[in-house]
């Protein structure tokens, strides 16, 4: 099976994460499976491939403002740009003719350049299966639905996609209803859970402090520069008994990274800005203090970790949404960023150590939504297949 996946973001990290533990998922059921991905990611390369995923970099585009794209290291119009990027992403499709193509979170990609591979893969490659993949939180669902009406994409979604796969629990949340989809379309949504591992994991063995550490993570880190100053600062308070590890994220500009490792001096704090192994360091956190992505959210989940979630609610309340979710299901405590500040955060990450182990929670969350986005897939990729060749014949 060849599996194409379309991750268009180049903020954060999210996306990618998601895409590549799916991606290994796919070829882990089936080592013969080829995955290969479509990513405007500034940090892909960073992570180690396994065997049978590759990744085709997209020249990167940044968010500027009032759902304004410019390139991010070119010196070319974003009109260029993003011709340059759909030529790309349809010449990997008719090249690499795969039998599926997953298409993360943005149903028609960054600005439309998503729709002619659609388009092309419907009218000339009709036995190839399409799929949507949703996290499990978007936006406000009203805010979602006016976008999507406002771009047609209910009838790019309801003419150009086979199957929609919400990527978490439909009893957490489940806003699809409210997002102006036709019942037919609803009728070919999934909901597999949440996208995480549940094993165990090794403990890293480059750390300067032993288990039990608290872990302070913000995701990307292009936003993430106030949880660490407020963090950094209610340690200064008074010396904490514990150690902390922090991880700024890549994207966090560099005068701020400067900020914060001066702030952390003479603390018991290891800063880095980034690492592929974030499961482990859950892993081995006596609590962790983190921003509401889904990543790190699942991650939190999957480890069964006392955390304090403090989400972002600017340009999306997605993670708002996430957090006050998790947290009236006793999963997460969550401070709204608006609280927060150095001795409210320092007070709760010194309750979330004193009480240790994992949280008592109300419900367990569904964290098989790799391997079940994979049966799915490959259930619906026969059909489609077994269809065309019956027409053909």
């Amino acid at each position: 099976m060849k599996i194409l996946m379309y991750s268009h973001d180049s903020f954060g990290l999210g996306h990618l994460r998601r895409t590549l533990a799916l991606a290994e998922s796919f070829v882990e059921r089936d080592p013969r499976t080829n995955v290969l991905i479509l990513t405007g990611s500034t940090v892909s390369g960073a992570y180690r491939m396994t065997k049978g995923i590759d990744l085709l970099k997209l020249p990167s585009a940044v968010k500027v403002g009032g759902g304004m794209y410019e390139a991010d290291r070119m010196s070319v119009s974003f009109e260029v740009l993003k011709d340059l990027r759909t030529s790309l992403i349809r010449t990997a499709a008719e090249s690499f003719d795969p039998d599926v193509f997953i298409v993360d979170k943005a149903p028609l990609g960054m600005k439309g350049e998503v729709v002619p591979t659609l388009e092309f893969l419907k009218e000339e490659r009709p036995d190839t299966l399409t799929v949507l993949g949703l996290r499990d939180v978007m936006d406000d669902p009203y805010l979602v639905r006016k976008s999507w009406e406002e771009k047609d994409v209910h009838t790019v979604i309801e003419e150009l996609y086979d199957l929609i796969l919400v990527y978490g629990p439909r009893e957490v949340y489940d806003p699809l209803p409210e997002y102006g989809l036709s019942q037919e379309t609803l009728d070919r949504t999934r909901y597999v859970g949440y996208i995480g591992k549940s094993e165990e994991c090794g403990l890293p063995s480059d750390l300067p402090f032993e288990p039990g550490y608290a872990l302070v993570t913000a995701g990307g880190g292009g936003d993430g520069f106030e949880l660490i100053r407020t963090y950094l600062e209610g340690l200064r308070e008074w010396e904490p008994s514990f150690d902390s590890i922090i991880i700024t994220g890549p994207l966090m500009a560099d005068e701020d990274k400067k900020v914060l490792e001066h702030l952390a001096k003479g603390l018991r704090v290891k800063i880095s800005d980034f690492r592929t192994d974030m499961a482990a360091l859950v892993h081995g956190a006596g609590a962790v203090v983190a921003m509401g992505g889904y990543n790190t959210t699942t991650e939190l989940l999957a480890a069964r970790k006392p955390a304090v979630i403090v989400p972002r609610v600017e340009p999306r309340v997605e993670q708002l949404i996430r957090a006050r979710r998790l947290s009236a299901l006793g999963l997460i405590e969550m401070i709204h960023p608006e609280d927060l500040a150095p001795a409210t955060l320092r007070a709760k990450v010194e309750k979330l150590m004193k009480v240790g182990g994992t949280p008592r929670v109300r419900v367990r969350v569904d964290l098989s939504g790799a391997s079940k986005a994979v049966e799915f897939v490959r259930s619906g990729s026969f059909r489609k297949q077994a269809a065309s060749e019956a027409i053909g014949a």
